[in-house]
């Protein structure tokens, strides 16, 4: 069946759709061709690794990010039943390091063996096949959780109205990059290696260095650079030397190899520079107005699927 990624509705998602665990699960599968086959080689080679058990991985490293709790509130019983085929898949060995496995990735590894791999192809494209959970911020009200396509638009992602008025758009949550409203709402979403799977808008009258001072805070205990310090400093960037420190610290640290979430940090100061100067502007005068309201995460909403036509 060949799919196309050009095209998206909403439909009922594939992952936590009601009917998904209905009859007995399937027994005895051998669970490695049929990972090769759906086009997840990668997680069937580390299935061949031994291992003395499985550890479930129910949080996403992202405090903006709810997809894993997501699929374990929606969908345990997918959950415990890919975690069976895991186990029995291992190699196990009592000295060995255990394998951590995310909760959707245990209830895609169930759909697999249900329904095969063409099924989990029909989603998505040859190079990100079957369909993702993302986390979408909408910038009012709660957050929702989507299953959806590698290559969906932003605009279909966030739905019409907050789409019309989003000022700028973050794609990949603490270790993403913002992107101005316009080009974010033309962009195909994309997740990059290592960031998470969220998108959140920012609607005209947000402040963009407030909103990015806030997830430098979510991710600074996660880096060893100055990122703490470096938020602190966007609170007041009318004091001498601020904004100068601002901008040499996110130029130097990009280049943070050997630190990772120091990196994404200083990658995600630099594209907030891009997008917001005037409000960096605004706020090395002492004169920005915006009200410093971040978008709320605590609480997830009830959630819908996006899939090609």
């Amino acid at each position: 069946m060949t799919t196309t990624t050009a095209m998206h509705r909403l439909t009922l998602p594939r992952l936590l759709a009601q009917d998904a665990v209905l009859g007995p699960p399937p027994v005895g599968v051998d669970l490695h061709p049929l990972l090769v086959d759906a086009g997840l080689a990668d997680l069937a080679e580390r299935l061949r690794a031994p291992a003395d058990r499985v550890l479930l991985i129910s949080g996403d490293g992202d405090p903006t990010c709810h997809n894993n709790e997501t699929a374990l509130r929606r969908a345990p019983r997918l959950v415990e039943e890919g975690l069976r085929h895991v186990d029995a898949a291992l190699r196990q060995t009592p000295l060995a390091p255990p394998l951590a496995v995310a909760a959707e990735t245990l209830a895609q590894i169930a759909l697999i063996a249900r329904y095969g791999p063409a099924w989990f192809r029909a989603v998505g494209t040859p190079a990100a096949p079957g369909s993702v959970l993302c986390t979408v911020h909408t910038g009012t009200g709660l957050p929702q959780v989507v299953e959806t396509a590698v290559g969906t638009p932003v605009r279909t992602l966030l739905g019409a109205d907050p789409a019309r008025s989003a000022q700028a758009v973050l794609l990949g949550g603490v270790t993403g990059v913002w992107l101005p409203g316009p080009r974010a709402l033309e962009t195909r979403w994309e997740p990059r290696d290592g960031s998470a799977r969220v998108i959140a808008a920012l609607p005209h009258g947000r402040c963009g260095v407030a909103e990015t001072g806030r997830m430098l805070r979510l991710a600074a205990p996660n880096c060893r650079g100055r990122v703490d310090q470096i938020a602190t400093a966007l609170d007041d960037l009318a004091a001498p030397g601020a904004f100068d420190f601002v901008v040499r610290w996110s130029t130097q640290s990009a280049q943070r190899v050997d630190d990772p979430a120091t990196h994404a940090a200083a990658r995600l100061l630099l594209s907030a520079l891009a997008v917001f100067p005037e409000d960096f502007e605004a706020h090395a005068a002492s004169r920005c107005a915006a009200e410093p309201r971040g978008v709320e995460t605590r609480e997830v909403e009830p959630m819908t699927g996006i899939e090609p036509v």
